[in-house]
């Protein structure tokens, strides 16, 4: 059996693979995932793993080889971090809601910082099924971040 290199699910399923380290023999290694990931450039899938691979990336002034370890060349950029996600969302990746939501609500980057844009990308993934995104809307409702407090709604969530 030979690999279509132009199918983005075949590659998609590479770049997993090679993200998590799961090729036999091989350790795991970003930027053959990067690649792979690239080569499936409009599968949702794809764009939502870069856009986190691009996000968590250590940044061009990283020194310390702990933080460096298995990115190798890739590095942080994060305003191609959410256009990957944004653009993986619009296609209604679940996953891809759900990270947005979990970065709307990262302090660290206070251009981002949004609990409302968080609460809508949590509700899109908890209304495709995704139980931690309804935990979020939960404890949202139940302490009034982002939407209104209401005990009552909090508990239909959670």
């Amino acid at each position: 059996m030979e690999l279509d290199r132009k199918d983005p699910t075949a590659n998609y399923c590479l770049g997993l693979m090679h993200m998590l380290g799961l090729v036999p023999g091989k350790a795991a290694d970003l930027d053959l995932a990067v690649k792979h990931y690239l080569r499936a450039s409009d599968d949702a899938r794809a764009m939502n793993a870069l856009g986190v691979i691009y996000y968590i990336a250590p940044d061009i002034f990283e020194t310390d080889p702990s933080a460096l370890a298995g990115f190798r060349s890739i590095r942080r950029d994060r305003t191609k971090a959410m256009s990957l996600l944004e653009r993986a969302a619009d296609k209604n990746n679940v996953q891809a809601h759900f990270n947005l939501g979990a970065i709307y609500l990262d302090e660290t980057v206070l251009d981002t910082f949004s609990f409302s844009k968080a609460y809508d990308h949590f509700k899109s993934a908890a209304s495709m099924g995704h139980t931690l995104a309804s935990y979020n809307l939960g404890v949202m409702h139940y302490t009034g971040l982002g939407t209104f407090k209401s005990c009552n709604v909090a508990n239909a969530f959670l």
